[in-house]
């Protein structure tokens, strides 16, 4: 299956899975601080961090942040590519005056950042139709990852004519890569992680490939310990004691996607698809939760420095604050209300707790349904103190034939997630299944156009994703 099919499958699979959760009594230990929603941009899938400037990679190029403050993020400059297909770059990096964008199919964009209200573009390196993904700049020379292509190393001293230095076309699925030494580190996908000898970038050495607990797609060094992105398993950690022969020491499970993750401060912090979470370092062997916080898109990609953390949120920037939450911080441990089958006519109560994990009173405004079908049994509107919870009651009369679904709103005076919606929904269609209930036998054909049915795999997890690929 293609790593991006792989990928895309995977955020499907968590996006049904309760969302991440702190103890109701526990400070998150993200404080918010601001957003800014650029209204050319959208896909936002990376960010740099180089002193009081952020950049941000996606659909629309490269954009130049103003972090002096983070409260108030400002838009500087930009560059959008003309490029196919979708004016996209998946992942930079940043060095002094020279940025790189690398897109799939659209090769690797060379801007310098001189005039920092106006990246201009210097050249396109790569052939045609050449994936570019994860790549550093270390003393003007790159790194840069190419999927199945493997890694190339090229010297960007005279950024208008790059050099390629060398190749290796030995890995599985390159997406990621950092430096520690004279060594460099791949996230290759199935393949693990991958430790090259860059000593001589002219004649690079592939020492070896590692495995991991799942697909690696990110890879962050710091602290003398190496973080690896697994997607749905998580976060490995590696220490790198003996540099060319890194050892597993420690694995965190996050709460969905494991997407990139950045290293600040003896935290590592995790971009998780529908949230950032962080996790303490300090024992490598049993990397600790400390916090995280819900972010209302798709966290794809975040940097980290001191206590300062920017999140590339989809369609949003999102500055955080690492430490105490001054705010009020609404916490809501579910994702969806599924009430199940309900007959015509018949009536299922439930509850759900909202929670205040910040260091201010949080004041819940409202609580509303959008269907005369479900009703709110409790208080809509009510304060919560630090550390405490509020049970809600939500009522399911089943009114019309057939499946309903509407939306549940909560609305606060939480700084970043001042309106959450979920999913309801109810049925009275008794072949519909509950969940947990027994699934019928069916037969169907896979990717591979290999035939199955569920009987043949009777006590086996069976998963079943509809997905896109493109």
């Amino acid at each position: 299956m293609p790593q991006k099919t792989l990928f895309f499958l995977l955020a499907i699979l968590v996006s049904g899975l309760a969302a991440y959760g702190l103890p109701a009594d526990q400070d998150d230990q993200m404080e918010a601080l601001g957003v800014y929603q650029p209204n050319f941009f959208a896909e936002l899938q990376d960010v740099e961090l180089q002193g009081n400037r952020a950049y941000v990679f996606g659909v629309g190029g490269l954009a130049v942040m103003g972090m002096a403050n983070p409260e108030s993020p400002a838009l500087l400059g930009r560059y959008q590519p003309p490029g196919h297909p979708f004016n996209r770059f998946y992942r930079g990096a940043v060095e002094d005056n020279l940025a790189l964008g690398g897109g799939r199919e659209d090769l690797l964009s060379v801007m310098q950042l001189i005039s920092i209200g106006d990246p201009i573009l210097l050249t396109v390196f790569g052939q045609q139709g050449q994936s570019f993904e994860g790549v550093t700049l270390r003393d003007g020379i790159a790194y840069a990852c190419r999927h199945g292509d493997g890694l190339e190393i090229i010297d960007f001293t005279v950024p208008q004519t790059p050099v390629s230095l060398s190749e290796i076309t030995t890995l599985t699925n390159s997406w990621d890569v950092d430096l520690f030494g004279d060594y460099a580190y791949v996230a290759d996908g199935a393949g693990g992680l991958a430790v090259v000898n860059v000593s001589n970038p002219q004649t690079p050495i592939h020492l070896t490939n590692l495995e991991t607990s799942g697909s690696a797609n990110d890879v962050v060094v710091g602290d003398n310990l190496l973080v690896v992105c697994c997607g749905s398993a998580g976060i490995d950690v590696f220490n790198l004691s003996d540099p060319a022969n890194p050892v597993l020491v420690g694995n965190a499970n996050t709460s969905g996607l494991a997407i990139t993750a950045d290293i600040a401060a003896g935290i590592v912090y995790v971009a998780d698809w529908d949230d950032v979470e962080a996790f303490q370092l300090s024992n490598s062997f049993d990397p600790q939760p400390i916090g995280g916080e819900n972010t209302p898109f798709r966290a794809m990609g975040l940097a980290a420095e001191d206590d300062l953390v920017v999140v590339a949120d989809w369609s949003r920037v999102r500055t955080y604050r690492a430490g105490p939450t001054i705010s009020g911080d609404i916490e809501v441990e579910l994702e969806r209300l599924d009430f199940g089958t309900v007959p015509m006519g018949g009536v299922r109560d439930t509850t759900f707790v909202i929670g205040n994990t910040g260091g201010s009173s949080l004041t819940v405004d409202s609580i509303s349904v959008f269907s005369s079908s479900f009703e709110v049994t409790t208080e809509s509107s009510f304060v919560l103190q630090p550390g405490l919870t509020q049970e809600v009651g939500i009522r399911f009369t089943h009114l019309e034939f057939g499946f309903t679904g509407t939306f549940l709103r909560i609305d606060s005076n939480d700084p970043d997630e001042d309106v959450i919606l979920f999913p309801m929904t109810g049925d009275d269609n008794p072949d519909n299944l509950d969940l947990g209930a027994e699934a019928p036998d069916f037969t169907l054909m896979d990717m591979e156009g290999v035939t199955h049915n569920l009987h043949d795999l009777q006590g086996r997890v069976v998963v079943m994703a509809f997905f896109a690929n493109w």
